[in-house]
C-alpha cells in the first residue's frame, strides 16, 4: 500500500532528507514501464529508466522492477547473464519483454529465475552459453516464457533450458537450440504442473557428439508437452523418466534422432497421443521399465527403427517401431496408431514381431494400421484417448472428411491420427495471361483444388482497386494504365474455409510482335512450354517462336512468349518463366550494321545460340555470329507474291535451286517467304523452300535466286507500297525494280527503272 502524503513527509523530517532528492526515484518506482535502450546516447545504468533516459543494460532495470511493472528491452546485443530476483503476483506479474531484437550473448548469456514467482519473460533471446543453461529456472512458480529463443554454443555442456523445482508454469512458443546440444529442455523430478506448448527444440547434432542428448526430458510428475516440434538429438526426442507420473505428450512432431522418438522410461500414467514421429534410428515409441497405465494412441509413425540411415548405428535394424518391454505391459494401451508400412514393427518384451503376432501376445493394437496410404490416418482416431485435444498442433479444430468413412472411436469419430488434422482447406491455384495488345489480363483459377466441399466463391483482386467475386474460375480485366500489378485470388467453400494465392503480372505497351531468326543456323528461336529454354531449332515462325516486344522503359524491352504466356528471363539460360517483368526480364534490342539485331542483358552480356540443340544463353561479352538474329515481324512472315504480269505466284523453283519465277497457280512451301526487317526501310526475302535469302544475283544482272545463307549487299530490297494496293521490290545493289520478265514467262530479275504492270505484285 502506498503511504499517505503525511506519512511521507514525516519520514522525510525524521531522516533530515530533501524533498527534491527523493522526487526522481519515486517517479521511477511508480513508472509502469522501465526502458532499456542500449543504442540510445542518453542511456545510463544509474538513471530512472524512462524512455528519455533509459538503462543501457538489462540487469540494472531488472534489479529495479517490482510487481506489476514491465522491463521493455530495445534492440541490441547485451553481454549479460541476468538474474531476476523479484517476484510479481498472479494479478500483477513482472514482465521482461523485448520490443525489438534484443539478444543476450556470451559464454554465460541467459536468464536465471531462482526462488521467484509470477514472472513473464517475453520474446527475449540468448545465445552462446557454454556451461550454464541459456534459461535456468529454479524453485520458481507461476513463470510464463512467451516466445524468444535460447541457443547454446557448439561446445556447450549444459541443456539450453533447465527447470529445477518449478511449478505451475508455461513455456510457450520458445525455441531451444544449438549445435550438438547435450539437452534441449529438462524438467527435474521436483518440477510439476509445467506446460511446454508449441515449442521448437532442435539440435544440429552430427550424432557423433553430445552422447545421449535428449530433446525434452521430463522427470517430474504432472507435466505436459503439447503441440511442439522436437528433432536432431543423439539420444532421442522426448524422454519421460520413472518419477514423471501422469505426463501428457500430445500433438507433437518428433523427428530425426539417433535414438528413440518418445521413450517412456518407467513412468506411470503417461498419455502418448496424436504425435507424428518419424526418422528415428531406434523405436518411434518405446515403453519400458516399470511403466504402468501408459496409453499410446492415435500416433503416426514414419520410417523409424531404420539403421540404414546415415546417422544411425546399424544395430538399429534389429529394433521395432513400437516397443513394449520389461514389466511395461501392465495396463498399457496400444491402439489406433499408424505405421508407415508393414513389417516386423512391434516388440513385446524384447521380441520383434508383426502386427498380428503383437495383437495375439499383448491383446493390444486392435485398430492399429500398417499402411503408406496418405489419407489412411484421417477420421480414424480415438477421441476418448487420454490427453486427446479437440484441436491439432496448429490449433485447428477437428474436421470430417466426407470422402473418408468415420472409423474412429469416442465422441468425435472423425478425428485424425497424428499431430495434424486434415481440414479440407481448398488450395488456390492461379495463372494469368496478360494481353499486351489491349492492356488486359485473364486470370485462371481452374488449377484450384477443392477441400472437403466444392469451391463456391472465387474472389479476384486485380491490384488496381478492381475486385471481382464470382462462382466461376476465370475472370478478365482491362487496365487503364500499363504497369506491374499484384493479382490475388481467394477461393472459398461452403464451409467457409479458404485459401489465397497471388502473382505479379506486367501489362506493358506492346511495340511489335516478332520472331528471332538465328544467323548461325537460320532457325527461329522458340520454346514449346513455360520454363523450357529457348532454342533456335524451328524452321518456320510458328506459334512457339512468336514474341511480343514490350516497352520496359529506359529504352529496354521485355519479350513475351505468346505460346507460353510468359516473359523471357535470364537465369543461366533464356527461358519463358515469369508473368512479371523485373530487371532479369529486361533487354536492350540493338541493331547491328549488317541488319541483324542482338539482345543485350544486364548491360554487358549478349544472348547467343551455343548450338541448334542448346538453349539460348546470355553469357557472351561481345557480339559474334552466334549473338546475331534477323528480326522478322510476325505480320511479314509466311507471305506470298502474286505477279501482276500474269496473275501467277512467285516460286523458288525446284526447292530454291533455280531462279525465282512467277508460274504457280497456288501457294505451297516453295511459294512462301518471310520478309526480314533489316532496318532503314530495307528487307531481306527469306525463302521457306530452302531457308535461304533471295539474292539479286551478280549485282542484279542475273535473275533472283534463293541461295544465300546471310544478307549482304545483293540480298537487300526496299518494299514499295503502290497506290493500288500492290507492292514492288527495289534491289539495293542496283536501285532497279524487280520485274516478272516477259509477262512472267521468264525468271524475276531486278533490271527495271520504273514500275509498270510487270513490276507489281500482290502480297499475300
Amino acid at each position: 500500500m502506498r503511504k499517505s502524503s503525511l506519512a511521507g513527509l514525516s519520514a522525510l523530517a525524521l531522516t533530515g532528507g530533501s524533498l527534491l532528492s527523493l522526487a526522481t526515484p519515486a517517479q521511477a518506482a511508480d513508472a509502469t514501464v522501465l526502458y532499456v535502450r542500449q543504442m540510445s546516447t542518453a542511456c545510463t545504468d544509474t538513471g530512472p529508466g524512462t524512455l528519455a533516459q533509459p538503462f543501457c543494460s538489462i540487469a540494472p532495470a531488472v534489479a529495479r522492477v517490482t510487481a506489476g511493472q514491465t522491463v521493455d528491452v530495445g534492440q541490441g546485443t547485451y553481454p549479460e547473464r541476468v538474474t531476476i530476483a523479484s517476484s510479481g503476483t498472479p494479478e500483477q506479474p513482472i514482465t521482461i519483454l523485448a520490443s525489438n531484437v534484443a539478444i543476450l550473448s556470451g559464454a554465460t548469456a541467459g536468464f536465471v529465475i531462482d526462488g521467484q514467482h509470477d514472472i513473464v519473460l517475453q520474446n527475449m533471446r540468448a545465445k552462446g552459453a557454454v556451461d550454464v543453461p541459456a534459461l535456468d529456472l529454479r524453485n520458481a512458480a507461476g513463470i510464463t516464457i512467451q516466445g524468444g529463443s535460447y541457443g547454446m554454443a557448439s561446445v556447450s555442456t549444459a541443456p539450453a533450458v533447465r527447470l529445477t523445482g518449478v511449478t505451475r508454469s508455461t513455456l510457450r512458443q520458445l525455441v531451444a537450440s544449438g549445435l550438438a546440444l547435450v539437452g534441449g529442455v529438462t524438467l527435474d523430478a521436483a518440477t510439476t504442473g509445467v506446460v511446454i506448448r508449441s515449442a521448437i527444440v532442435s539440435s544440429g547434432s552430427t550424432f557423433k557428439t553430445a552422447d545421449h542428448s535428449i530433446g525434452i526430458r521430463v522427470d517430474g510428475p504432472g507435466n505436459t508437452v503439447l503441440n511442439s516440434t522436437v528433432g536432431g538429438f543423439t539420444g532421442g526426442g522426448i524422454e519421460v523418466g520413472p518419477g514423471a507420473a501422469d505426463t501428457v505428450v500430445v500433438n507433437n512432431q518428433v523427428s530425426n534422432s539417433a535414438g528413440v522418438g518418445i521413450h517412456n522410461r518407467g513412468a506411470a500414467g503417461t498419455a502418448i497421443t496424436n504425435n507424428t514421429i518419424r526418422d528415428h534410428c531406434f523405436e518411434g515409441i518405446r515403453v519400458d521399465g516399470a511403466s504402468t497405465g501408459v496409453s499410446v494412441q492415435n500416433n503416426v509413425l514414419i520410417t523409424n527403427g531404420v539403421g540404414s540411415q546415415q546417422h544411425c548405428d546399424p544395430s538399429a535394424d534389429s529394433t521395432a517401431v513400437i516397443g513394449v518391454h520389461d514389466d511395461a505391459g501392465k495396463m498399457t494401451v496400444i491402439d489406433y496408431n499408424n505405421i508407415s508400412q508393414p513389417g516386423m514393427n512391434y516388440a513385446w518384451n524384447g521380441t520383434r514381431m508383426n502386427l498380428d503376432a503383437f495383437r495375439t501376445v499383448s491383446g493390444q493394437a486392435a485398430h492399429d494400421k500398417e499402411t503408406g496410404l496418405t489419407r489412411d490416418h484421417e477420421d480414424s482416431a480415438n477421441s476418448a484417448a487420454p490427453g486427446y485435444q479437440s484441436t491439432d498442433r496448429a490449433g485447428t479444430a477437428r474436421a470430417d472428411d466426407p470422402a473418408v468413412p468415420n472409423t474412429g472411436a469416442g465422441p468425435v469419430t472423425y478425428a485424425d491420427r497424428g499431430a495434424t488434422e486434415a481440414v479440407g482447406t481448398p488450395i488456390a491455384g492461379i495463372d494469368a495471361t496478360p494481353d499486351l495488345g489491349n492492356s488486359s489480363v485473364a486470370v485462371d483459377a481452374s488449377a484450384s483444388r477443392a477441400g472437403f466441399v466444392p469451391i463456391t466463391s472465387y474472389v479476384f483482386d486485380f491490384g488496381d482497386g478492381t475486385v471481382v467475386t464470382q462462382d466461376k474460375p476465370v475472370a478478365s480485366h482491362v487496365y487503364s494504365t500499363t504497369g506491374t500489378y499484384t493479382v490475388s485470388l481467394t477461393v472459398s467453400g461452403s464451409d467457409n474455409r479458404s485459401d489465397s494465392a497471388s502473382l505479379n503480372v506486367s501489362v506493358l505497351r506492346r511495340t511489335g510482335t516478332i520472331g528471332l531468326l538465328s544467323l548461325v543456323n537460320l532457325r527461329y528461336a522458340g520454346s514449346p512450354a513455360a520454363g523450357l529454354g529457348m532454342m533456335a531449332d524451328q524452321a518456320a515462325l510458328g506459334a512457339t517462336a512468336q514474341l511480343d516486344l514490350a516497352d520496359a522503359g529506359n529504352g529496354q524491352v521485355a519479350l513475351y512468349s505468346r505460346a507460353t504466356r510468359r516473359y523471357l528471363t535470364n537465369g543461366g539460360s533464356v527461358r519463358p518463366v515469369t508473368t512479371a517483368v523485373t530487371e532479369t526480364e529486361k533487354f536492350n534490342l540493338l541493331r547491328n550494321a549488317d541488319g541483324t539485331v542482338s539482345l543485350r542483358w544486364g548491360g554487358t552480356n549478349y544472348v547467343g545460340v551455343p548450338s541448334g540443340t542448346a538453349q539460348l544463353t546470355a553469357t557472351a561479352t561481345t557480339i559474334g555470329t552466334r549473338e546475331k538474329f534477323y528480326r522478322v515481324n510476325v505480320a511479314d512472315a509466311d507471305r506470298s507474291f502474286k505477279a501482276g504480269a500474269n496473275g501467277r505466284y512467285v516460286t523458288a523453283e525446284s526447292g530454291g535451286t533455280k531462279p525465282l519465277i512467277a508460274n504457280r497457280t497456288s501457294v505451297g512451301l516453295w511459294e512462301r517467304f518471310d520478309l526480314v526487317d533489316l532496318g532503314n526501310g530495307q528487307i531481306g526475302i527469306f525463302a521457306r523452300a530452302d531457308n535461304r535469302f533471295v539474292s539479286a544475283e551478280s549485282k542484279g544482272t542475273l535473275p533472283l535466286i534463293a541461295n544465300r545463307a546471310s544478307v549482304g549487299a545483293w540480298e537487300r530490297f526496299t518494299l514499295i507500297r503502290n497506290a493500288d494496293g500492290t507492292v514492288s521490290l527495289k534491289a539495293a545493289i542496283n536501285a532497279r525494280y524487280v520485274t516478272a520478265e516477259n509477262a512472267g514467262a521468264k525468271p524475276l530479275i531486278a533490271n527495271r527503272t520504273a514500275i509498270g504492270p510487270w513490276e507489281k505484285f500482290t502480297l499475300g
